[in-house]
């Protein structure tokens, strides 16, 4: 059986301190205001949880803490992607037995791997991981973008419920959300002008999985409107969306990592999420791009 997983759910930043040291207190803060925000569903230790940064001593302490603070009303996914399978069955077994609702995988990074060797990947941990798991296409992490096609073959492997999407090609995006978004449990970038009209009119895909809440409550609120039938009011929150995205590259530059902006951008909002982890720099003690950073967000979280 498919979980009914649906709407937004907002991918969590790990806080470090200044030392590097692993911050509970900071995590439990802006999971909190995850929450307050009304996010449907949490993530911890994605992408934007620099989980490659993290120990997986760390990466199981972030998930109970983080069921701790969510509780059994919010869906809470966790991810459990690794340079080795091993890894990734540890880190699953172990999210089972801390009360995740699911886990995110990716294909092992700079493996290089042909599809059928991910397709077996996938197959092994399927068997290995005693939670529903969404396969984590992220070509910016691991060098490879899934195509449609494997996809729908891994959708068909027992264990596997669904997909998160974060291919770079607004193309590929579509189609994938085309040809499984209407049978599937599938979170893609929805919220990108071009994949908007299929999710909320064609009724293709089930939400999105993004990084933290950029726009607070109305991140929520779009596809709240969008469920009730209201498109148009809907894609007011994409327009912004799109805006504010431009208005913060135009600020740090193309090539910041969204793991150290989102961190920024929540600072702005009056959110401490703390530091990303070294070699990755922080921009808080920056204060004159941190006083563009709270002009956006003042501008937008409404």
């Amino acid at each position: 059986m498919r979980p009914g997983w649906r709407g937004y759910y907002a991918a969590a930043p790990t806080p470090f301190d200044r030392q590097g040291a692993l911050d509970p207190a900071r995590l439990r803060e802006g999971l909190a205001w995850f929450l307050d925000q009304r996010a449907h569903g949490i993530v911890v230790n994605g992408t934007t949880g620099e989980w490659v940064a993290q120990s997986t001593a760390e990466r199981q302490q972030v998930l109970e803490i983080a069921r701790d603070v969510v509780g059994q009303d919010t869906p809470l996914l966790v991810g459990i992607s690794g340079i080795r399978p091993d890894e990734s069955a540890v880190l699953g077994r172990h999210a089972a037995e801390a009360g995740a609702d699911g886990a995110l995988l990716t294909i092992p990074p700079a493996r290089w791997l042909r599809d059928d060797e991910i397709f077996e990947f996938y197959v092994a941990m399927a068997r290995q991981v005693p939670l529903p798991l969404l396969v984590y296409n992220v070509p910016a992490v691991v060098g490879y973008d899934l195509p449609t096609d494997l996809l729908a073959r891994l959708l068909a492997v027992d264990g596997i419920v669904g997909v998160k999407d974060n291919t770079p090609s607004p193309e590929r995006r579509v189609t994938t959300l085309r040809e499984l978004g209407e049978d599937h449990v599938i979170f893609s970038d929805v919220l990108e002008p071009t994949a908007f009209p299929v999710y909320a009119e064609e009724r293709r895909g089930r939400g999105q999985i993004g990084s933290g809440m950029p726009l607070g409550s109305r991140m929520r609120d779009a596809f709240e409107l969008t469920g009730r039938g209201e498109i148009a009011s809907a894609r007011l929150v994409v327009e912004d969306l799109t805006e504010f995205k431009a208005a913060v590259v135009e600020v740090l530059g193309p090539g910041q990592p969204w793991h150290a902006q989102i961190k920024a951008l929540m600072f702005a909002a009056g959110v401490d999420a703390g530091f990303p982890r070294f070699p990755t720099s922080s921009v808080r003690d920056d204060a004159a791009v941190m006083g563009r950073l709270t002009a956006i967000v003042e501008r937008y979280l409404r």
